[in-house]
Formats: C-alpha cells, structure tokens, sequence
C-alpha cells in the first residue's frame, strides 16, 4: 500500500499567479465514487463524492493551517502542519486539496489529491483519530 499525491493541471499556474499561503486551503474526503481526472479544475467536480457528514467529518473538508511556500531559484514547495479528523468514522478513499473562495476567476479550483491506497482500496476507520501527515520535505514540490 503506497499513498501518491497527485497534482491538478492547474496546480502550477496557481502558485505562479496567486499567493497560495494567503489562501484557505481545505482538505476533504471522499468515497471511491469519485474517478480522479487532472482535468478537473473546481472541487465541485469531486464534492459529490464526498463523504457525509457526522462522525468526526465536517462538509468540505478540514482547513489546512500553518502553510508555508518556499520559493528557490529552481524549486518550489508548499508545506503546512498535518492535518487530523478525531474520532473519524468513515470509509473513504482519497483526499481532495482545494482553495476555499476565489482565485484566479476558479469558484473553489482543486490543487492536488490525495490516493491513500495504491492497490486501489477503501480506507475504512471507526472511532479513531485519522491525521494525514505531510513528507518532511513538504507537501507539494515542484521543480528540480
């Protein structure tokens, strides 16, 4: 079982044009109803897929905090803390990463998600306090 972050086609041209550690970005949940395509550009494309309410979950997602964007002549990372759901009953498989308003004309644009099983299987947990932990390098880099 590997997790894989991948990024949407618009990911990079929002870094460039847009102070991401400005934005509110949210982390959200969702079911294996939800096909992953880089082509999607707002997260009403995956929000039908979300998981319900209740249980440890809040509609839309949790609030990534502490972000940070590093910029370096050829690379450029995004970091902020982990990001935990307590007491989290739900069957789930992915985490969609979007910016909460508007940017860049995009009402609610997607930035990266979130595979958490490989093979590809459900992520079921009952009670327990799930938390995402981001790499030590950061979430997100992008360049060399």
């Amino acid at each position: 079982m590997a997790t894989t972050i991948t990024a949407y086609n618009q990911l990079s041209h929002i870094i460039a044009n847009h102070d991401l550690d400005a934005l509110t970005l949210k982390l959200a949940l969702v079911t294996s109803a939800y096909t992953f395509a880089a082509t999607h550009t707002l997260w009403s494309d995956a929000s039908g897929s979300e998981v319900a309410a209740g249980d440890g979950y809040t509609t839309g997602g949790e609030t990534i905090g502490s972000l940070s964007l590093t910029l370096a002549t050829a690379q450029t990372t995004l970091d902020a803390a982990d990001v935990t759901w307590t007491a989290l009953t739900k069957t789930f498989r992915r985490a969609v990463c979007y910016a909460s308003g508007t940017v860049i004309a995009l009402t609610n644009p997607v930035l990266f998600s979130i595979l958490f099983d490989d093979t590809p299987a459900d992520i079921v947990v009952a009670g327990v306090d799930y938390q995402v932990r981001w790499n030590a390098s950061g979430i997100i880099l992008i360049g060399s």
